[in-house]
């Protein structure tokens, strides 16, 4: 299915003691995984481009090659408005390429594209929860309606409270109640290729009932409950290139878990929750992915409540379904780049609670959740248009209470 999607880097230079370096989105980063189908623009506004134009090439620095420049665009001057590099990756674009400086040596990294790999943002997972506790992934193909398929298994069973951050490559499962308690155990596997999950990094305390989002570098989890019950409202951040464990972020603007995602490129968005013992929240924080510190308020959803989901393309976040007072079916809708309260968006087919959210540009898909009885349902909307949610298929299995879904690419990344 062809599709037009661009994706947007912002540029900074920053000399972090070992010489200059190209950050993507404040993130210093080894290498960056782009896609056939899909642009690319590496924007130089920031006055620390000066001097230091962006290019691609063969190999490193360009030694012993030429500059790369099909499907390359220039316009502007580093470090002044309007100055980008982009490029549109093809089929035919070479599977490894470098960005560098033209004018400074070590400065860029190397860029992987991998060959027969979806658009990202297309395909979305579904990984454990309860009744009964399981280890159980799913996957679907978001842009075509039909039954989810098994995909592998979680490290360990996971009944409650897990969530995922859907990078460009991998999928990053964190927290959750286990069999052995709850956990700070985080988990990826490649959405590439069917298969269970490895270890990838820990979370800085166990949680449950945490909130996941992030970009393409950036992984970021929220809230949630400690080991001792307590409801928190750290967030957490991990590089997703690195092996290295969560770090704090800063914090939300409440203690608050059982919320939900979404994103944009810069932005996320925790909306809802639970506030135990203070009750149920309408609040939407908001946090900027490339600037490390504590939440800010954004808005209010259309009415306090738990248990919901959400996801969202680069310019719409959904929230959908949960619990307040009862069973909820309602989708509401922000735009991500404005600050403001939710609007009415449409209707689930049955309203529940537990429920998981996925995207990729044009459609949000919410599986599984408690109808009151645990359901393996289904559904999509297309995020542009406002109505009702409509059937999409049924996953493998039956699964409620915070079984972690995404996509890669995930919604803010498309």
């Amino acid at each position: 299915m062809a599709r037009s999607t661009t994706f947007k880097y912002t540029v900074t230079v920053v000399n972090p003691g070992s010489g200059n370096k190209y950050y993507l989105d404040g993130i210093l980063i080894p290498y960056v995984t782009l896609f056939p189908g899909c642009t690319y623009e590496f924007n130089q506004d920031d006055s620390s481009n000066g001097t230091h134009p962006l290019r691609f090439a063969t190999q490193a620095d360009a030694a012993g090659s030429s500059e790369y420049t099909t499907g390359v665009t220039t316009t502007g001057t580093p470090g002044s408005a309007t100055a980008w590099t982009k490029i549109e990756v093809t089929s035919s674009t070479p599977f490894v390429l470098y960005f560098y400086c033209t004018s400074h040596s070590g400065m860029g990294g190397e860029i992987n594209i991998p060959p027969n790999m979806t658009i990202p943002g297309d395909r979305a997972l579904q990984a454990g929860g309860e009744s009964p506790a399981t280890s159980n992934i799913d996957y679907l193909t978001i842009s075509t309606t039909g039954n989810a398929t098994k995909f592998g298994d979680l490290i360990v069973a996971s009944f409650d409270g897990i969530n995922c951050v859907g990078g460009t490559t991998r999928a990053f499962f964190g927290g959750g109640a286990q069999p052995s308690g709850w956990s700070d155990r985080v988990m990826a596997v490649n959405f590439a290729s069917k298969g269970n999950c490895s270890d990838f990094n820990n979370l800085t305390e166990a949680r449950r009932d945490v909130t996941a989002t992030g970009n393409s570098i950036k992984g970021i989890f929220a809230g949630g409950s400690n080991p001792s019950n307590n409801t928190v409202n750290t967030i957490q951040q991990f590089v997703q290139s690195s092996l290295g464990n969560c770090i704090d972020f800063g914090d939300l603007t409440l203690s608050v878990k059982r919320c939900a995602p979404s994103q944009s490129p810069t932005r996320g968005l925790i909306a809802g929750g639970d506030k135990t013992p203070a009750g149920t929240s309408d609040s939407i924080d908001l946090i900027t992915f490339n600037t490390q510190g504590n939440a800010t308020d954004f808005g209010n959803l259309t009415a306090a409540i738990e248990y919901l989901s959400g996801n969202s393309n680069s310019t719409r976040g959904l929230f959908a379904g949960g619990y307040s007072g009862g069973l909820s079916n309602v989708i509401s809708y922000v735009t991500i780049a404005s600050a403001s309260n939710a609007t009415d968006f449409g209707d689930l087919t049955q309203a529940r609670q537990g429920l998981n959210g996925a995207s990729n540009t044009t459609r949000c898909v919410f599986m599984g959740g408690q109808a009151p009885s645990t359901v393996n349902t289904i559904d999509y909307v297309t995020i542009g248009s406002t109505g009702n949610a409509q059937d999409f298929g049924d996953l493998t299995y039956t699964a409620t209470a915070g079984g972690g879904g995404n996509s890669n690419g995930h919604g803010g990344l498309a």
